[in-house]
C-alpha cells in the first residue's frame, strides 16, 4: 500500500515530554553565556553558589513547566505565564540582595 509511513520515534514521544526535555536543555543556555555572580552575593555572607543554582534551576524550570502543563492551551500564553511563575521567587531573593538590582 502506498502513502501508509512507518511512524518515525518522534511520532511516538508525547508532545509534553519533547517540550519538557527541550525546555531543561535550552535552560541551562543562559549559564553557559552568563549569569548571576557568585562573588555579589558572598560578599554579604550568602552562599553565592547556593544562589546561582536558584536562578539556573528557575530558568530551566521554564522549559518543563511550558512542556507539562495544559492550561492555557495556547503556548503563546503558557510561555510567559511559567516564565512569570519560575522566575519570580528568585527575583525577589536578587531585590533583597544589596548591590544586584535597581537598588
Amino acid at each position: 500500500m502506498q502513502g501508509k509511513r512507518e511512524p518515525s520515534v518522534w511520532d511516538r514521544i508525547p508532545y509534553p515530554l519533547v517540550c519538557a526535555a527541550v525546555g531543561l536543555a535550552v535552560g541551562w543556555t543562559p549559564a553557559l553565556v552568563h549569569g548571576p555572580i557568585p562573588a555579589k552575593f558572598d560578599r554579604f555572607f550568602l552562599d553565592g553558589h547556593t544562589a546561582v543554582w536558584a536562578f539556573y534551576s528557575a530558568r530551566s524550570l521554564i522549559g518543563a513547566l511550558v512542556g507539562l502543563v495544559a492550561w492555557p492551551r495556547r503556548w503563546l500564553l503558557r510561555g510567559p505565564m511559567c516564565g512569570l511563575v519560575a522566575m519570580v521567587p528568585p527575583g525577589f531573593f536578587l531585590l533583597a540582595t544589596p548591590g544586584c538590582g535597581p537598588t
